[in-house]
Formats: C-alpha cells, sequence, structure tokens
C-alpha cells in the first residue's frame, strides 16, 4: 500500500509539473536580482547584486518566477543538464552542500528524466540537492535539483515535487536611524538562516517598529559549522573574504553594498547593526 501512495505521489507530481502552469520563455540568459520593489526601498550605494545563468537559445520557467527566484519547467532535460552543468561550474568552490536526499524513486538503478530512465552508474544514487553558493562580493544564492550520474557524466534534472530552482537570497535588516526606519540588504555567511526576506511586505518594513527590535538584528550560527570551535572565526573569516571585514578599533565591522555594518559576537549567536 506504501508503494500505491508513493508512486501516486511521483506521478501527481510529475503531472503538475508539466500539465498546469503557464510558463514564460528566457533567451539566452536569467538574470537572478533584486525586483525594483525591493531596490527603491534598501538603502544603498553601488551596483545591486545579480548572477547570471547564461546559455544559447532559450528555456522555459513557471509564470510565478519572479527577478529573485525561477523554476524551471517543460524544456528539453538534456539541453538543460547541460547548460545547467555549465553554470554551476562557475561557481568554483563558493558553495556548500545544505541537504542532500537519497530519492527512492529512482529505482533499480535507473533515475527518471523526462519521459525516459537513464541508468545510473553501478554504486550511485539519484539525489536531491539543496546548495547555497556566493559571489565574491559575499551575496548568496541558493539551488534545489536532482543529480545523479550515467557513464562517468553527471545529469542535473528537477526534483519530485518541483522543478529545477534558483534564488537570489535576500537577507534585510531593519534599523531606526536619525528618526527613519531604514532597510538594508545585508551579507550572511554561509547558511546562515534570517527572519526578513523578499517576503516580508516592503510597507511593513517601513511602518512596524517591530522588525527593529534586537530579535530581527540576531543570527544563530549556521548550521554547516556547528561542528567547529571557532564559530566566531568563521564568521569573521567570511566577512574578511567578501565584504572587508575588519577591527575598528574594538569594533568588528563589514561593508556591503556601500554600508558599513557593526558585528556582535556571543557565545550562542551574533548580532548585526548599521554603523
Amino acid at each position: 500500500m506504501k508503494k500505491i501512495l508513493v508512486s501516486i505521489i511521483i506521478c501527481l507530481s510529475l503531472f503538475l509539473l508539466v500539465g498546469c502552469d503557464k510558463t514564460i520563455s528566457k533567451e539566452n540568459e536569467i538574470v537572478l536580482t533584486l525586483s525594483d520593489e525591493i531596490k527603491n526601498a534598501i538603502t544603498y550605494s553601488g551596483e545591486i547584486p545579480y548572477r547570471k545563468f547564461e546559455f544559447d537559445g532559450s528555456f522555459n520557467l513557471y509564470e510565478t518566477s519572479s527577478d529573485i527566484s525561477v523554476i524551471f519547467t517543460k524544456n528539453d532535460n538534456f539541453k538543460l543538464s547541460n547548460e545547467f552543468a555549465k553554470h554551476l561550474s562557475t561557481v568554483g568552490s563558493n558553495y556548500i552542500v545544505t541537504s542532500e536526499t537519497v530519492q527512492v524513486g529512482d529505482k533499480n538503478g535507473q533515475a527518471l528524466f523526462g519521459d525516459v530512465k537513464i541508468t545510473m552508474d553501478a554504486g550511485t544514487e539519484s539525489v536531491e540537492y539543496t546548495i547555497v553558493t556566493w559571489n565574491d562580493d559575499g551575496t548568496r544564492f541558493s539551488y534545489l535539483f536532482r543529480s545523479f550520474i550515467s557513464g562517468g557524466k553527471r545529469y542535473y534534472a528537477y526534483c519530485y515535487h518541483t522543478g529545477i530552482n534558483m534564488s537570489m537570497e535576500v537577507p534585510l535588516l531593519v534599523q531606526k536611524i536619525n528618526g527613519e526606519q531604514k532597510i538594508f540588504l545585508i551579507s550572511l555567511p554561509y547558511d546562515t538562516k534570517y527572519k526578513i526576506g523578499a517576503n516580508t511586505k516592503i510597507k511593513s518594513l517601513q511602518t512596524k517598529e517591530e522588525y527593529t527590535t534586537e530579535s530581527y538584528h540576531t543570527f544563530d550560527y549556521p548550521d554547516s559549522f556547528l561542528s567547529t570551535d571557532d564559530h566566531q572565526g568563521k564568521i569573521k573569516e567570511w566577512y574578511i573574504n567578501y565584504c572587508n571585514g575588519r577591527y575598528e578599533g574594538n569594533q568588528f565591522v563589514f561593508t556591503y553594498l556601500g554600508n558599513d555594518f557593526v558585528v556582535n559576537f556571543t557565545g550562542s549567536n551574533f548580532s548585526i547593526y548599521a554603523k
């Protein structure tokens, strides 16, 4: 009964992927960046961060895709796999895997790839990955995809519950400065979680004092290095490498999008405030 239920869920998910949502087409490139609404609301100087996925031809995305997040659907899977592999190669070593789940739906050594099944190399598995990557300025991006190896080649495919997903991470900070409630885009190390992002209404961030309170400025150390002994050192390393992190007097400061921020450390978390 359990196997039947799993099969039904898989079939339903695939039906939703290929049969329901309207699509939009992108030619030659996809640019992940902030929406105009967020650009107009934040305090910054310099160029707004972005990441390009460049390719030949066109790819289809769900109509609900945005400047910040895109989901691929109804594409030539072989072409998308090849172009996605090229794109990921540009990330280099600037990434961490935040989750990996073996896909039990890909059985008997075969992985589903559109309307075909591809035989995987012996001893390998089909795995769903979530990864966090970053630019050299400390801007983060996240990806969700399924991957497997066949004939020594790595393939990239949709997940069973969604298409390949690419998103820009948008951690926001709200602070009252000279009586005015200002919004900042900040850089956060590795997979640090945050409470205010692109899904929070800009009007609320501009008017509700709740978002200026300490809890929204405080961040737990990332799960990806909880096993390390020097949590503070890892945070400082990130900001030194990507955001001109340095000491000014007894304060540790970093610069992002033209704004200086102070980082305060405790044993269990760290907090960030605009200087």
